[in-house]
């Protein structure tokens, strides 16, 4: 198995960058491809299993819109035909929508592949912690960020937010998946707070022999921390 981490040197925020770690020890054998902004993605010419993006400054937004959007069509196969599992989180998540609105009102093109938008309310900086439901799945979380996002329809949501906040204030819908493409605020970092995401991405790569990684502790940081979001819900009510 193959697993491309793009730009590591500047999506490097909030732990997320450990996502890609845990998936290595989860499965040990595979290979993991890590992307600078000056290479070719390895997405581009040959198969890989996952891709995956995470957090970001807003000027690293613009510099790896401006090198992604070379291979926009190529990402858009990848998710239409369903070839490999592409997981962004934290604001990478809006690199894929049509664009996003800066302070100023100018908009920047972005890779147009879902229907969200962005839009971003610098200075002001958007903490949330939350818990969130996939089917029969619960999940922990936060987001950190200075933009909200909107479009997002109910059939194209990954979460529905059970606490916390949604993509913008005013919605309980969180994340977006498009066939194999997750997308999701939710940092933490995800897959290490999340067991039973990790489980579900992992079997999305099609490798249902892997074990999660520290799964026994995994669980018992999960539960605590479930417990302490609610807790902290309970105090604020």
């Amino acid at each position: 198995m193959k697993i491309e981490v793009l730009y590591p040197e500047v999506c490097c925020l909030y732990g997320d960058k450990s996502n890609a770690d845990y998936l290595k020890k989860c499965l040990p054998e595979c290979e993991m491809v890590y992307t600078s902004l000056t290479d070719e993605p390895r997405f581009a010419f040959e198969p890989v299993d996952l891709i995956y993006l995470c957090s970001m400054s807003e000027r690293s937004q613009e510099l790896v819109l401006e090198r992604l959007k070379n291979y926009k069509n190529v990402l858009r196969l990848l998710i239409d035909e369903q070839k490999c599992v592409i997981l962004a989180v934290g604001n990478a998540m809006e690199l894929f929508g049509q664009y996003i609105q800066k302070e100023d009102g100018e908009k920047i093109e972005a890779l147009g592949i879902t229907d969200t938008y962005a839009v971003r309310q610098k200075p002001d900086r958007f903490n949330s912690l939350g818990i969130l439901s996939m089917g029969d799945m619960t999940l922990v979380g936060y987001t950190t960020r200075f933009s909200h996002s909107y479009g997002l329809s109910k059939e194209d949501a990954l979460f529905k937010v059970v606490r916390g906040s949604g993509i913008n204030p005013d919605t309980d819908l969180e994340g977006v998946r498009k066939g194999r493409f997750f997308a999701t605020y939710t940092v933490g970092p995800l897959l290490i707070s999340n067991p039973d995401f990790t489980r579900f991405i992992l079997d999305e790569m099609g490798a249902p022999e892997a074990t999660v990684a520290f799964e026994k502790e995994a669980r018992e940081a999960y539960e605590k921390r479930l417990a302490g979001i609610r807790a902290a819900k309970e105090l604020l009510q």
